[in-house]
């Protein structure tokens, strides 16, 4: 896995919301053989308002904390916004997914997640 993939996150203020990411290794003999992510040491997701390195997280999810791993093939990486976080009028942050493995750390997944504005909460 060397590329970023990119996605871009909305969601509406103050509801709760889980989006289920499937990892897939892009190899010739079986281009859609899934990536048990149970073999990462570590999975993490923070959540900031601008992309500097040295901006302060607002949300960090992690493996039980935010973060599961499901799926027959172990495959699908669950992540679970709750309306503490989402309960922001029409914010826009950053945000990124880094695995670890065998000491190598990787981002995979980033992009941004915009709260959209709602009337009645």
């Amino acid at each position: 896995m060397e590329n970023i993939g990119k996605l871009n996150i909305n969601l509406i203020r103050g509801n709760d919301k889980v989006f289920n990411l499937s990892f897939y290794e892009l190899v010739l003999d079986d281009p859609e053989a899934p990536i048990d992510l149970r073999t990462y040491q570590s999975i993490r997701m923070d959540v900031k308002v601008d992309a500097n390195i040295n901006s302060t997280v607002i949300l960090a999810l992690a493996i039980d904390s935010g973060l599961s791993i499901t799926g027959t093939n172990h495959n699908i990486l669950s992540i679970e916004f709750n309306r503490s976080f989402s309960n922001t009028n029409g914010i826009q942050f950053h945000y990124d997914i880094l695995f670890e493995k065998d000491s190598v750390f990787e981002t995979l997944v980033g992009g941004l997640i915009t709260i959209e504005k709602t009337v009645t909460l």
